[in-house]
């Protein structure tokens, strides 16, 4: 990734691939596809981990218990599933159908329990109205008892927006504002569609917009982060947020927050 870039695309095979390591302070990320029988075994080392499974199906092995996630088709079709990971553990996986998982890693606590997310322990919010509609699903943000990690999925309808009003998180100005760095990674559907993200602060010294397309991936260090989807396509982003302080308290645009009173 260059130097001022955000957008990260990465061809994506077999095995683990690092997508997010070292261009953050807290967050790094990981994809991990395995095949059908396939294992893998890691150390989470100092690191909290949120294992979120995007598709298949698979059994995880942790301090001899064990624990299976999924099936899950795509993200589009069947809620998610997750498993949450304190610091100084290891995990063994093992593939019971082709499966892409997301890891998520902070630096976390050595204490802690080890959390299964199911779909009954998810949070759905559907938020908007007309052309701003969309489903949020928190994963791991009430159900763990994570040092930094936050993460949840967003759901766009066609041809609609969210992160809508623009809202920013970059400044630790509590109670109003907590800072939080964030990534989405997205996904569409179809596969050949795309989105567009748009990533500015309110002096415009960073006023960007990337186009995202399946499996694309987007740093947030600041500003304001709305995303819309192209008409006839549904648009998916796994967010994954952490800060000094794990509350996620906001602050609008002041020119687009009068859009709340359409909802």
């Amino acid at each position: 990734m260059s130097e001022g870039e955000l957008k990260i695309k990465k061809p994506l095979s077999r095995g683990k691939t690092w997508l997010v390591n070292g261009e953050l302070e807290l967050i790094k990320f990981a994809l991990l596809r395995l095949e059908e029988d396939e294992e893998y075994l890691e150390e989470t080392g100092k690191d909290e981990l949120g294992i979120i499974l995007l598709s298949g199906k698979v059994n995880i092995e942790l301090e001899q218990k064990s624990y299976s996630l999924g099936p899950r088709r795509d993200v589009f079709l069947d809620f998610a599933w997750g498993l949450y990971v304190p610091a100084q553990r290891t995990w063994k996986i093992k593939a019971e159908q082709n499966s892409e998982l997301a890891l998520c890693y902070a630096p976390g606590p050595e204490k802690g329990e080890v959390v299964l997310i199911s779909p009954k322990e998810l949070v759905v919010h559907q938020r908007g109205k007309d052309h701003f509609q969309r489903r949020v699903v928190d994963i791991m943000v009430s159900q763990v008892p994570a040092r930094y990690l936050l993460i949840g999925e967003t759901f766009n309808l066609p041809g609609q927006w969210s992160s809508y009003p623009p809202h920013r998180h970059d400044k630790h100005n509590p109670p109003e504002e907590y800072r939080l760095e964030e990534i989405y990674f997205y996904k569409l559907k179809p596969e050949q569609g795309f989105g567009l993200q748009r990533i500015y602060n309110d002096q415009r010294t960073l006023d960007k917009v990337y186009l995202v397309e399946n499996n694309d991936l987007i740093i947030f260090k600041e500003g304001y982060h709305p995303v819309v989807s192209a008409p006839g396509y549904w648009l998916y982003y796994l967010w994954v947020l952490a800060g000094p302080v794990r509350i996620m308290k906001t602050v609008d645009d002041p020119a687009h927050s009068w859009v709340h009173s359409l909802e």
